[in-house]
């Protein structure tokens, strides 16, 4: 795998995260903040994060926490147990034909492992 067809999938990634969250907003009326879905400028050595950052009307970054973690040498998107290290199970991929939207909920969050 190089690293463009991973920035690329990544990127699709990001784009339908964002996309899943902006539509809940939309559907249920909320107005306060606008949600957006980062890739964070510094990469570990296995794995790359995904930060939602929320703005209230416009202004500065208010809130934001980790949406995800993707390993970089496999794709897998894996729901975070920290701030620093991701959960044990893989929860999709983001080279899948959904570009991993079937690990998200519909509220745009990672789903948990079903028991």
């Amino acid at each position: 795998m190089s690293d463009s067809n991973f920035d690329a999938a990544l990127e699709n990634f990001r784009a339908a995260a964002e996309a899943v969250i902006l539509a809940h907003y939309a559907r249920c009326n909320f107005t306060f903040a606008v949600p957006g879905v980062e890739i964070a400028s510094r990469r570990g050595s296995r794995f790359v994060k995904l930060w939602t950052t929320e703005s209230y009307k416009g202004a500065k970054p208010q809130r934001s926490y980790i949406h995800a973690f993707v390993e970089i040498a496999t794709g897998d998107i894996f729901k975070p147990a920290s701030t620093k290290a991701p959960a044990k199970h893989k929860r999709g991929s983001i080279f899948a034909a959904d570009a991993g939207r079937s690990s998200m909920t519909a509220e745009g969050h990672i789903h948990y492992l079903r028991g």
